[in-house]
């Protein structure tokens, strides 16, 4: 059970909407309503966002819970209170009730459609919260937003990070489609705090607000500054909150920005009452940690994980390496089937090689990795294939390495090389 997905057996429904998620809720005593909660939807950075949050509240104090997917390798992952995953026994019992209503409103209503995975996810996260007393609860979308089965909260505050094109598939083809889904999560007078956008999503995300009578945020309007960074960490200057720098292990300017608007959050939050500390402030930012984004696993050789998936994220992960590295790399690159191998196209003036994989044991169908090696041999980089089970030795090899294209893959090999016990640094989760 530790490691197993107990809602397996669900699939995606193709009835889209929140009657099914309501009526589960309803059906546990409306768990989610028992605890004040922050919702963080977007398309990169919710988990560092959220890990950021959710470190500062537990540094002041209360006892917080934090709701993310996907997990890297264990499925308890995805339910934390300070920091703490739920233990196998109290997963297994809650998912078993959960299931068991989730069958029963099936039969009862099948106009609303096949319960999903996460459905199920986050029925056990909220019904987990409100039976362990949390204070607060960091929430974060799984997918989209607007029939997202988290957005039956009513938050405290949301947060938007970077919007970008993913899951277009499900949430429209054009990015202003993207970010209509994304502010969906705004809700009627809840305050909204919206990370640096694209004119585009800016645009979209402004008109919901108004809208809605949502307060807005936006951290493009916000005095601050990333202050320093390289691969031991950063800093950024936030003068609302601080006149001192803010620290984060969190490695990339990408994280710094993630920090920035979990700090303009904090500061909203304050300004309604929120008792904060500039000290513990800095103290929990300084602890967020999260697995599987610019994640060192080896400083000799250097070994880096992360998760980048989208255009947007192989953006963000080459301007950071770019600026941390210094010199070119080894790339070994899956990613799951629906991705466009064009994607990958900021990372090859970085790379030295590329080493194309398919994880055996990945969550999702993988992407072909003769199409990505024949992509990238059309482009002039040095490509090969190597099997899954080669990498956890082979990575170790070559010097500096990164591995990306999805958090499955990162996942997978993650408890590949931990398997192997081969010595090198052991990845936190």
């Amino acid at each position: 059970m530790n490691k197993d997905n107990p809602f397996q057996k669900q699939r995606f429904s193709a009835h889209l909407g929140l009657e099914r998620i309501t009526e589960l809720c309803s059906r546990l005593g409306d768990p989610h309503r028992q605890f004040r909660s922050i919702h963080i939807g977007g398309t990169n950075g919710k988990g560092s966002t959220a890990a950021y949050l959710a470190s500062v509240l537990e540094h002041h104090g209360y006892r917080v819970g934090l709701f993310t997917s996907p997990h890297l390798v264990d499925y308890r992952e995805r339910f934390r209170i300070n920091g703490d995953l739920i233990s196998a026994e109290e997963l297994a019992a809650i998912s078993a009730e959960v299931n068991e209503l989730m069958s029963k409103i099936e039969a009862e209503f099948p106009e609303y459609g096949t319960f999903t995975m996460f459905e199920g996810a986050a029925a056990t996260a909220f019904l987990y919260f409100s039976a362990q007393n949390v204070d607060w609860a960091v929430i974060e979308v799984g997918l989209g937003g607007r029939f997202d089965a988290t957005n039956i909260l009513h938050p405290e505050i949301s947060v938007i990070t970077p919007v970008g094109h993913d899951h277009v598939d499900r949430l429209g083809p054009t990015l202003a489609d993207v970010a209509r889904e994304k502010a969906g999560i705004i809700k009627s007078r809840v305050p909204v705090c919206v990370s640096e956008q694209l004119p585009e999503v800016e645009r979209v995300l402004q008109a919901a607000a108004a809208d809605r009578e949502a307060p807005y945020f936006s951290l493009k309007d916000v005095d601050w500054q990333p202050h320093k960074w390289n691969l031991f960490g950063g800093e950024l200057i936030f003068p609302a909150l601080d006149s001192h720098p803010f620290p984060v292990q969190l490695l990339g300017r990408h994280q710094l920005t993630n920090a920035a608007a979990a700090l303009l959050a904090l500061q909203v939050l304050g300004e309604r009452g929120l008792r904060l500390n500039p000290k513990l402030i800095r103290n929990g930012l300084a602890a967020a940690q999260w697995p599987g984004r610019l994640q060192v696993v080896s400083r000799d050789p250097l070994v880096i994980f992360d998760g980048a998936h989208n255009r947007e994220s192989f953006l963000a992960l080459t301007d950071a390496l770019d600026e941390l590295v210094h010199r070119k790399l080894t790339f070994v690159i899956g990613m799951s089937a629906d991705k466009n191998p064009s994607i990958i196209e900021p990372l090859l003036p970085l790379a030295e090689r590329i080493l194309f994989t398919e994880s055996e044991n990945s969550r999702l169908g993988a992407k072909s990795a003769a199409e990505l090696r024949d992509y990238a041999a059309d482009r002039g980089i040095e490509a090969q294939i190597i099997a899954f089970a080669d990498l956890p030795n082979t990575i170790f090899e070559y010097d500096p390495v990164c591995v990306c294209g999805s958090l499955y893959l990162i996942g997978d090999l993650q408890a590949a090389v931990l398997k192997e016990n081969r010595g090198h640094p052991s990845i936190k989760t």
